[in-house]
């Protein structure tokens, strides 16, 4: 007897194993990504889909904000200035810490997008600051 090839799902994608959780985190997802087109192409390589669906939140509420009173807001652009969540989103998930404080004002700050490049999902000072900040929030 040989075995029956089991039918995967989208190629790249972890899904939970419950198809009905599956489909309402897509369905999640496509409602945040089709008001923000942007946010698409910045989740688009998460394989987890919750993991991808708290970036798509945390990313929409960081749209949400007053940008605008951010030092450098006019310089924003793919080679010039990137919006930098001080304390990052992947340590934000794992610490389920609820995406609307990550993506909250206190939390962004623009800085060169080589800086932003090379500083990751480390902490530092500020990181522990803004996690003070934004633990703050209600």
């Amino acid at each position: 007897m040989s075995k029956i090839p089991q039918k995967k799902g989208k190629k790249g994608v972890k899904s939970p194993k419950n198809k009905e959780k599956s489909s309402k985190l897509y369905y999640e997802i496509r409602k945040i990504t089709k008001k923000y087109p942007k946010i698409k192409q910045k989740i688009k390589k998460i394989k987890d889909l919750e993991k991808r669906l708290y970036y798509a939140l945390v990313w929409y509420y960081t749209e949400q904000q007053p940008l605008h009173v951010l030092e450098n807001h006019d310089k924003r652009g793919w080679k010039d200035y990137h919006i930098d969540h001080i304390f990052p989103i992947s340590m934000a998930f794992y610490q389920n810490i609820p995406p609307e404080k990550v993506g909250n004002i206190k939390n962004l700050r623009f800085i060169h997008h080589k800086e932003n490049m090379s500083k990751g999902n480390t902490i530092n000072e500020d990181a522990k600051n803004a996690l003070r900040r934004i633990n703050r929030l209600k």
